[in-house]
C-alpha cells in the first residue's frame, strides 16, 4: 500500500505524458495484474454491457480521454465506490483491487467475483458542484470456459453420436465444423450445428472441432473422426439360412451351439476351403487377416466386401474323418444407406409431390409416415406407402417421415409440411354458375359465397338439400294457407252482398202514411 500512495505522488509531479503512462504503468505492476483472463469494454455510451471473467480482470473505459471534466464519480447500485477530483483520487472503496488510469479514463477491477455484477453509474459534475450527466453500465462476471470433451460413438446403423461438453463456464455456446468450415444439413442426422450433441451420418469423417464459447472465453477441441463399421449378426445354424453383411463393416455368422465337442470341421466358399479347424485349432484361415473364429461357434468376417457376397458350406466330422453333418448358407454383402434427402413441390391444383432420395444403398425400400402414423389412401392422391415419390392431397399437412431401409441399414428424415396456399369452393358465380373446386386462397374471385371445407363437403350439400326441400315445404303449406283463407274472406264477403240486396221490412204504426220516392239511380228514399 506505501508503494501505491508514492505512485501517485510521483504521479502528481509528472509533467510529460511518457511519465504518465510509465508511472500507470508501474502502478499496475504494483497491484500483481498477471494472471486471469482480462477482458475490455467500451463504457463510453450509456446502457453498456461489460462482461468479466470470474477471478480475472476487466478494463472499463469510462470517458474519452481528451474529456475534461474535473471531477466524476463511479456508484455501484447506487453505493460510490469511486470519488476522483482534479486527476486525484479521494475515494476508493475497492482500492485494494482496483485502478483507475487517468489518461485514458479506464478503470481496472481485478480478482473479479460475482458480487461485482450488477448496475454502475458515472456521475460527472461541473466545477461548481453541479451535475453535468450521467452514464449506466452493467457488468457481468462470467466464469470462463476451462476445458472441453469430445466422446463419440458408433449406432446400431453406422451413424456417429458426438457430445460435446465443458468444465465450468457460464451460459456456455456451442458451434461445429468439419475440416474448417460449418457442418450441413446433409451430414447431420440429428442435433444442429449450435447444440452440444450432433448425430453425424454414416459417410461423414474428417477434422471435427466442437467450439465452446461465452463473453469472456473460447475454448475449443479438435477430433479426427472416420466412419463407424457397421456390425451385423446371424444365425447361421439352420440350412439354407441368409445372411447380411455391410459394405465395409463386419458381419457375426453363427455356425454352431458350440465348437468345443466337434473335433473337426472346415468352412467352404463356392466349394473353396477357407477355414479348417480340428480339435479347437484352426489348422488353416485363408483369410486370418480379416476374420476370427472364437470357440463358440461363431465366424466374425470384417471389412466386408462384394467378392464376399456368395455360398457357404459347414462340413462337421468325426474324428475318424467321416462327414457327420452338412449345411449351407448364404452371405449378402450390401450397400448401407447414408443419408436421405427429402424434396416437395406444389403443383398447379394446390397438390404437393414429395420425392424421398437416398445416397448410396443397395435395394433400398421406402416408407411414409404423417405426424407418427402410417400415410390411408384419403391423404394420398397417388404413388403408394412403399414408393419414394408420393403425391398428397390437398389439405394435408404435419410431420412428414421417409424412411429408407435396406437389411443393413434404416435412415429416415423428417419435414414438416404444410397446404399449398389451396382453399376448397363449392359455390354460385356471380353470372349464376355453379364453381366446385381447388383455387389459390388469393385468386379466389369467383365467388360470391364462402368457401367451404373439403372435408365437409359431401355432408354440407345433403345438408344443403334437406335444407332447401324443407324450405319449399313451408313455402308451399304457407301458400295453401293463404289461398285458403282468401277464398273464405271472398265467400263471407259475397253472403254480405246478397243480403244488403233484399229491402228491409220495417214496421209502421197504425194509420201511418208511407212515402215512397224513385230516384233514377234506382235508390229508395224513406220520409
Amino acid at each position: 500500500m506505501h508503494a501505491f500512495k508514492l505512485s501517485c505522488r510521483l504521479y502528481q509531479h509528472t509533467e510529460h505524458q511518457g511519465d504518465m503512462e510509465a508511472v500507470a504503468g508501474l502502478m499496475v505492476m504494483l497491484l500483481g495484474v498477471s494472471h486471469g483472463v482480462e477482458t475490455h469494454c467500451d463504457a463510453r455510451q450509456d446502457g453498456a454491457q461489460c462482461y468479466g471473467a470470474l477471478g480475472g480482470t476487466v478494463d472499463i473505459q469510462l470517458m474519452d480521454r481528451t474529456s475534461d471534466m474535473l471531477r466524476y464519480q463511479l456508484l455501484k447500485d447506487s453505493l460510490k465506490i469511486l470519488d476522483m477530483r482534479n486527476n486525484n483520487v479521494i475515494s476508493n472503496t475497492i482500492k485494494h483491487r482496483s485502478l483507475f488510469i487517468p489518461h485514458n479514463r479506464t478503470f481496472r477491477i481485478n480478482n473479479l467475483s460475482k458480487n461485482d455484477s450488477g448496475n454502475y453509474s458515472l456521475m460527472t459534475f461541473y466545477n461548481n458542484g453541479l451535475s453535468s450527466g450521467e452514464q449506466t453500465l452493467q457488468l457481468f462476471v462470467q466464469a470462463p470456459v476451462s476445458s472441453v470433451l469430445l466422446v463419440s460413438e458408433c449406432l446400431s446403423q453406422g451413424e456417429m453420436r458426438v457430445s460435446c461438453s465443458s468444465e465450468g463456464g457460464d451460459s456456455p455456446q456451442y458451434s461445429w465444423t468439419l475440416d474448417g468450415r460449418t457442418l450441413t444439413d446433409a451430414e447431420l442426422l440429428s442435433g444442429n450445428s449450435e447444440g452440444n450433441i450432433i448425430t453425424l451420418k454414416q459417410h461423414v469423417s474428417g477434422h471435427l472441432v466442437c467450439s465452446v464459447r461465452n463473453n469472456v472465453s473460447n475454448v475449443s477441441k479438435k477430433q479426427i473422426i472416420s466412419t463407424c463399421v457397421v456390425e451385423t449378426h446371424c444365425d447361421g445354424r439352420q440350412d439354407g439360412a441368409q445372411c447380411y453383411g455391410a459394405l465395409g463393416g463386419s458381419v457375426d455368422i453363427q455356425l454352431m451351439d458350440s465348437s468345443s465337442e466337434i473335433a473337426r470341421y472346415e468352412m467352404t466358399k463356392n466349394s473353396l476351403k477357407i477355414l479348417y479347424v480340428r480339435n479347437n485349432k484352426v489348422i488353416s484361415n485363408i483369410m486370418k487377416h480379416r476374420s476370427f473364429f472364437p470357440n463358440n461357434g461363431t465366424f466374425r468376417l470384417n471389412n466386408l466386401s462384394r467378392n464376399d457376397s456368395g455360398n457357404y458350406s459347414l462340413i462337421t466330422f468325426y474324428s475318424n474323418g467321416t462327414t457327420t453333418s452338412e449345411w449351407t448358407l448364404q452371405l449378402f454383402v450390401q450397400a448401407p444407406v447414408s443419408s436421405v434427402l427429402l424434396v416437395s413441390e406444389c403443383l398447379s391444383q394446390g397438390e404437393m409431390r414429395v420425392s424421398c432420395s437416398s445416397e448410396g444403398g443397395d435395394s433400398p425400400q421406402y416408407s411414409w409416415t404423417l405426424d407418427g402414423r402410417t400415410l390411408t389412401n384419403a391423404e394420398l392422391l397417388s404413388g403408394n406407402n412403399e414408393g419414394n415419390i408420393i403425391t398428397l392431397k390437398q389439405h394435408i399437412s404435419g410431420h412428414l417421415v421417409c424412411s429408407v431401409r435396406n437389411n443393413v441399414s434404416n435412415v429416415s428424415i423428417k419435414q414438416r409440411i404444410s397446404t399449398c396456399g389451396f382453399i376448397f369452393i363449392n359455390c354460385t358465380s356471380m353470372n349464376g354458375t355453379q364453381i366446385s373446386g381447388w383455387v389459390h386462397k388469393d385468386d379466389n374471385t369467383l365467388c360470391i359465397e364462402p368457401t367451404t371445407d373439403p372435408i365437409m363437403t359431401s355432408g354440407s350439400t345433403a345438408g344443403n338439400s334437406l335444407l332447401i326441400c324443407g324450405l319449399r315445404a313451408v313455402v308451399v303449406i304457407l301458400l295453401l294457407i293463404g289461398i285458403s283463407i282468401y277464398f273464405a274472406w271472398k265467400k263471407k264477403k259475397n253472403e254480405k252482398a246478397e243480403a244488403s240486396a233484399v229491402p228491409e221490412t220495417m214496421n209502421y204504426p197504425k194509420n201511418s202514411v208511407l212515402m215512397v220516392e224513385m230516384t233514377s239511380s234506382g235508390t229508395y228514399t224513406n220520409t
